[in-house]
């Protein structure tokens, strides 16, 4: 499966829950892959906004801060109502309005009811491990149901699991790995530069010489 494919698979239940919190019971695979790629462009635009926002801000260490990712809130409009800086300025006080509203929808019924479709939350009836109130998510038991040990090695190197340990590639039946056949090429190189590229032989001496030529 390609990278858009797994991307836009992986999508499409946390969707599909949001959608059931709202009310949908049932829409049409062409629906759902629609949200699918407007919820994935979404998430591209506000992950390149928060990378734009730390390299501007500290191009010495661009790792996106807090305040980055407000920047970027605002950069496509998730933060509403907001007034602009001068308004601020102007008011002489910030407007949290938009950063108010946005906390206060994590925290609201709204998204209780995802939480609760997706498995976090218990329904009302539901017996519960007073150790476990939260469950996993449906990636996490996912992943365990298709591995027989339960381990997260199977997925290591992919984006499913953790980063893999690099290590050097070997090239079996000829050189021992990239750099050794890499530092070959460049050594041969000047006599590749040296050598005729047109293809075509001199003529013979005895060729060139008029006086022993015979008509």
């Amino acid at each position: 499966m390609s990278g858009p494919n797994l991307h836009n698979a992986l999508l499409r239940p946390p969707i599909i829950q949001i959608l059931r919190a709202a009310g949908f019971h049932a829409t049409r695979p062409s629906v759902l892959d629609t949200l699918a790629d407007l919820t994935a462009r979404y998430m591209m635009i506000l992950a390149s906004s928060v990378a734009s926002h730390a390299a501007n801000a500290h191009p010495n260490d661009p790792v996106p801060e807090l305040e980055d990712i407000y920047q970027a809130l605002q950069d496509v409009g998730a933060l509403r109502p907001q007034l602009r800086e001068w308004e601020e300025d102007w008011q002489g006080e910030e407007d949290m309005r938009g950063l108010e509203n946005f906390l206060g929808w994590f925290t609201g019924p709204a998204n209780r009811e995802i939480r609760r479709v997706a498995g976090f939350l218990p329904s009302e009836g539901d017996m519960i491990d007073a150790e476990s109130v939260e469950k996993e998510d449906f990636l996490t038991a996912l992943k365990k149901k298709h591995s027989k040990t339960g381990e997260e090695s199977r997925y290591a190197g992919t984006v499913l699991g953790k980063n893999a340990e690099e290590h050097p590639i070997v090239i079996e039946g000829g050189v021992s790995s990239i750099q050794e056949w890499s530092h070959q090429v460049r050594s041969r190189a000047p006599y590749v530069a040296d050598s005729d590229s047109s293809g075509v032989s001199s003529a013979p001496s005895n060729l060139s010489d008029a006086d022993s030529m015979e008509v």
